[in-house]
């Protein structure tokens, strides 16, 4: 099979998963506090990464400082602020609000690669953040004209969601920047061992305030999936196409996020999908196409790594 076709199926898998773990990260923080839940995903994924990356694939930890320090500062963006944000987040809003603004982390990746990686902004981009934004609006203040408390916490919520997308979006970036000879393997499990102790303290602190007994079945089976699926799989999708598809390209596809997390949400949840929700996932969508799929007759630029 074709490298970059292979790159392709490994993107598109990565963010199908990726949707899903809306969804299931709504279920998970609708039971258990936002850091717990975090945390206990993480354990329930270093449960395979671990003996899988360093005891079957005998992967070799790395011995420069640097590639550590930079390997925290992933697991800082791309894993703890984003679940952080993203489970505050989903308990002021629905999932499938929340599916949608997380379909604007192309864009947000084609700004932050043009900032970081000096890929060039064209006009494109700004019609494209244009349409992103309109959609933003459309979906994040309808809900406030009920001037009602449960439309305001929405808002908030929905300013959470958009705070993960920035830090995923970070994430996204710095995963195509660095080149330290890691294999996706080894930097999946090494990005989630250091995320695991950032989130640690916290996790201890909500465990002492809450009842483990009234832990069900639900919530231990989105716990094991997000930490097999979500925390091992995705990343590990994600970091093997990402290898070779530039940023900027890999960002369409984190547009398929909406997709699957509107579907399953509405299968999962019984979430109703309104005009507004509509309404902004097509403006999101025009954004995303826009700004991120160049013409035919354009020519491939190349990322520039620093």
């Amino acid at each position: 099979m074709n490298v970059r076709l292979r790159a392709y199926i490994h993107l598109t898998l990565a963010m199908c998963i990726a949707g899903s773990a809306v969804v299931a990260g709504k279920l998970m923080v609708s039971s258990m506090p936002v850091f717990l839940a975090a945390e206990a995903g993480l354990l329930a994924s270093l449960a395979v990464q671990v003996p899988f990356t360093f005891m079957m694939k005998r992967e070799r930890i790395p011995a420069d400082l640097s590639v550590h320090l930079y390997l925290v500062l992933q697991a800082l963006f791309g894993v703890v602020l984003y679940r952080v944000f993203i489970f505050q987040g989903l308990q002021h809003t629905t999932a499938t609000v929340g599916g949608v603004i997380s379909s604007t982390t192309p864009l947000c990746i084609v700004l932050l690669s043009a900032i970081f990686l000096r890929e060039h902004i064209t006009r494109r981009t700004i019609a494209g953040a244009v349409c992103v934004v309109t959609g933003l609006a459309t979906i994040s203040l309808t809900p406030l004209m009920d001037a009602t408390p449960a439309a305001t916490g929405s808002f908030t919520g929905n300013v959470l969601i958009l705070a993960a997308v920035v830090s995923e979006s970070a994430f996204s970036v710095m995963s195509r920047a660095k080149r330290d000879h890691l294999s996706p393997l080894a930097r999946t499990a090494m990005v989630s061992v250091y995320a695991a102790l950032c989130l640690l303290p916290f996790a201890i602190h909500d465990a002492l305030h809450y009842d483990m007994a009234t832990l069900d079945a639900e919530t231990l089976s989105c716990i094991a999936y997000y930490g097999v699926f979500v925390s091992f799989l995705s990343y590990l999708l994600w970091f093997k196409g990402v290898a070779v598809i530039a940023a900027g390209t890999a960002a369409s596809f984190t547009g398929l996020i909406p997709l699957s997390s509107m579907g399953i949400a509405w299968l999962v949840l019984n979430e109703t999908i309104t005009s507004a929700h509509i309404a902004g996932l097509a403006c999101v969508g025009a954004g995303i196409v826009i700004a991120c799929i160049r013409p035919a007759t354009s020519p491939t630029t190349s990322s520039v790594a620093v």
